[in-house]
């Protein structure tokens, strides 16, 4: 198999594993349809949490990527990838108030249900994450320190992420689409964990 053809597949895959909640949303038997906002809004969060979940892996680290692509085009493509996923999940509770202002209530922490602050709290913390990648050097943190902290992130974020999207569970009612991201929950902390221990193992 060639570079190439090797390229294409894993960025295929890569596609397809991304967009899987979406064409679930399109091709599965689902609930009624909502407003379309809403329904968009969704789509949004769905994509978003896909990309920073793959984000999460450290695939440069990850030996036959690195084999294909090489280990400076996967860092580039993990910073420019992490901050698409951050703006689809800034626009993804932006549509749902622009939908509907009285949604904005979700967005207490005091106040609202649970599913809902996870969701709020997830957000947050990947603005931490985010901050702490971009100004790692303005905020003196050492790479090791600041490996552990964004690898205890990257799993708190997981966390309240899954529980969001199950508990708020429209769409995820649908056994497909709940049992897909478990799967990728458990993928993404597997992976994270394998390659963070080979790592050390390597010392």
């Amino acid at each position: 198999m060639t570079e190439s053809l090797k390229k294409r597949l894993t960025l295929g895959l890569f596609i397809l594993g991304t967009l899987a909640p979406i064409l679930i949303m399109l091709l599965a038997p689902q609930p009624a349809s909502r407003q379309w906002w809403r329904d968009g809004a969704v789509a949004l969060g769905f994509i978003g949490f896909a990309l920073m979940g793959w984000q999460f892996v450290p695939m440069a680290r990850i030996a036959f990527l690195t084999d294909i692509f090489g280990q400076r085009a996967l860092l580039k493509f993990h910073i420019d990838v992490s901050l698409a996923a951050l703006y689809l999940l800034i626009a993804h509770p932006v549509a749902l108030v622009l939908g509907n202002p009285r949604n904005m209530i979700a967005f207490n922490l005091f106040s609202g249900t649970g599913r809902l602050r996870s969701g709020v709290i997830a957000f947050l913390l990947l603005v931490v994450i985010a901050a702490t990648c971009v100004w790692r050097a303005k905020l003196k943190l050492k790479r090791d320190p600041w490996l552990w902290l964004h690898d205890i992130l990257a799993v708190a974020i997981m966390g309240f992420s899954l529980h969001h999207v199950l508990g708020v569970g429209y769409y995820t009612a649908v056994p497909l689409q709940r049992w897909l991201w478990i799967f990728y929950s458990v993928l993404w902390g597997g992976l994270l964990v394998y390659t963070r221990a080979n790592a050390m193992l390597k010392k």
